[in-house]
């Protein structure tokens, strides 16, 4: 018998349709894939994002809780509205010392106080735990020229007679939408009376080196800090707590 050719196999029709079913699948598979990684994606960068804001919210709590005011015995400023006493009045400096300052100057958007919050960063440090602290926002521009909000800290270890200056500047936080600070003012106490109990308000802003706010610190402080949406969120992210200052009052000790 003659050998006949052997006519198995698959027909181009048959090899097209195998073709269109292993891209389908494949283009299932990889879409799945490129989901899976975004959404990866997604959640190391809202971590990332919590994490921060978890750090920051935590380090504005313990600076600002351990802010302080001291007067002329250790060595700061007069308090505005008090009179020195006799002695104060008429002795003379050896040399003229500028006086330091401490206390509290806070505005909506910003904060500057001396704290006892400083701690050492490397060994041998020369410094105490006491330091002038701020933070504030400061405008920026990205790769493509846009502006955006950078949360700044600064931090004096040297006292002087301004604490809204000097120091080193770091940043915090970028691409913030807003901070702002409100601070409770509990009022005058007069004890013995029905006013014992005091009635409070929120204020917008506390400076030390008004009348106003003389020889006082704010019992709380309110913070909110917002920031712009992140990935496919279409809506902004507040954050909110609030500090409970430890020392309110002129340090006489």
């Amino acid at each position: 018998m003659r050998n006949r050719p052997n006519n198995a196999g698959f027909t181009i029709v048959e090899v097209l349709i195998a073709i269109t079913i292993v891209a389908v699948l494949s283009g299932l598979t990889w879409a799945s894939i490129s989901q899976m990684y975004r959404s990866r994606d997604l959640i190391q960068e809202r971590s990332g994002r919590y994490q921060a804001v978890r750090i920051t919210m935590e380090r504005l709590t313990q600076e600002i809780g351990s802010a302080f005011m001291a007067g002329p015995e250790f060595g700061f400023e007069e308090i505005p509205g008090e009179e020195p006493t006799p002695a104060e009045a008429t002795e003379i400096p050896a040399q003229p010392v500028e006086p330091l300052q401490s206390g509290m100057i806070g505005r909506d958007d910003s904060i500057h106080f001396t704290s006892f919050a400083h701690q050492r960063t490397f060994e041998g440090e020369r410094a105490g735990n006491v330091a002038e602290i701020g933070y504030f926002l400061r405008s920026e521009r990205n790769e493509e020229g846009e502006l955006y909000d950078v949360l700044m800290r600064r931090e004096d270890i040297t006292l002087d007679d301004n604490i809204t200056r000097g120091g080193t500047i770091q940043r915090v936080l970028p691409e913030v939408e807003s901070i702002s600070f409100e601070y409770w003012d509990a009022g005058e106490v007069k004890l013995g009376t029905n006013e014992e109990i005091g009635q409070g308000r929120w204020v917008d802003s506390w400076d030390t080196t008004r009348r106003e706010f003389a020889g006082r610190l704010p019992t709380r402080v309110r913070i909110k800090l917002v920031l712009p949406p992140q990935g496919v969120m279409r809506n902004n992210e507040t954050f909110t707590t609030q500090v409970q200052i430890q020392t309110t009052e002129v340090m006489d000790f």
